[in-house]
């Protein structure tokens, strides 16, 4: 009972952030004005971000499919379906209710045990997590801090992999990890996901960067580190229904000291969460219709 009311609240709570966006929309900008600076992204720029989104899911497949290959050798077909849709899910539902939908689909479609994919979905969310941080201290120096700062921060990013590949030390040696050792056993294997990870993030926000800069004529590391937190929002457990309203407040709060008009900023953050939105329902629809029409080894969904 006490898990049906939390549920229901997050809902509450998502749903509040969508009512918040659209009142504060046409209070404050007007949806047709807002739709109108979509009139300053030319069609071959729009095909050129939309593909290096679609790159960066199929990169999100293969980093599934070789996490994977300790448990079970999988084609990447039977991989793809899973992973579309547990994208395109964890992104519409919020408060990170989508995640589910990895060890899920995964035991049905791949039989993969739940706990192995889970272990591997947390490893990578761990990743995912990692990367961010660090484009995060990179995108944030030029704008916000200062000469000795930059030191630290570069001395961060070079130590940090180092860490994590301490961690792995740690659990290779350690008997309480029995889940983890498989995918840290070859350095190799963890080293493919790390890079793999950082490949995504990469070229998913070099797409979006550009795409807002020329929404809303932002300078390129300024549209880099608000796309970068507005992505990475959806990492959050406070969320909204396809991280609506969360999304515009991480893109414009933090730019919004350099000078910039809210209005302007939120603007810009809508039309490219719009745009992530699209794509994302695409990929899931994609993935669906392999779930659908694409068996392996006679399995049904």
């Amino acid at each position: 009972m006490r898990n049906h009311a939390l549920i229901a609240a997050k809902a509450l709570v998502a749903s509040l952030f969508i009512v918040a966006l659209v009142w504060w929309v046409q209070v404050h900008v007007g949806w047709a004005e807002l739709l109108n600076n979509w009139q300053r992204v030319s069609a071959w720029q729009i095909t050129a971000v939309v593909g290096l989104i679609f790159v960066s899911h199929l990169l999100r497949v293969a980093r599934v499919h070789i996490a994977y290959r300790p448990a079970k050798t999988l084609r990447f077909a039977d991989v793809c379906g899973v992973s579309l849709v547990h994208n395109t899910v964890s992104f519409l539902l919020p408060m990170r209710l989508g995640e589910l939908a990895l060890p899920l689909l995964s035991r049905s479609r791949l039989n993969i045990d739940y706990r192995y994919s889970a272990t591997c979905l947390f490893l990578l969310r761990l990743f995912d997590a990692n990367w961010l941080m660090l484009l995060l201290l990179l995108g944030a120096s030029s704008s916000y801090l200062g000469d000795q700062a930059r030191l630290i921060l570069w001395a961060i990013v070079a130590t940090t992999p180092l860490a994590l590949y301490a961690a792995v030390i740690f659990v290779r040696r350690s008997p309480r990890f029995k889940v983890l050792k498989p995918l840290v056993e070859r350095s190799s294997l963890f080293i493919m996901l790390y890079l793999l990870s950082g490949a995504i993030w990469m070229v998913k926000l070099s797409a979006l960067a550009w795409l807002v800069a020329s929404l809303g004529q932002l300078p390129l590391e300024h549209a880099w580190l608000g796309s970068l937190l507005a992505d990475a929002s959806a990492l959050s457990p406070i969320t909204g229904f396809a991280n609506a309203g969360t999304f515009e407040a991480a893109f414009a709060l933090p730019l919004l000291p350099l000078g910039y008009d809210s209005a302007a900023l939120v603007s810009a953050a809508l039309n490219l969460h719009l745009l992530v939105l699209i794509t994302n329902i695409a990929a899931g629809l994609i993935g669906a219709m392999i779930l659908l029409f694409y068996t392996s080894n006679k399995q049904v969904l």
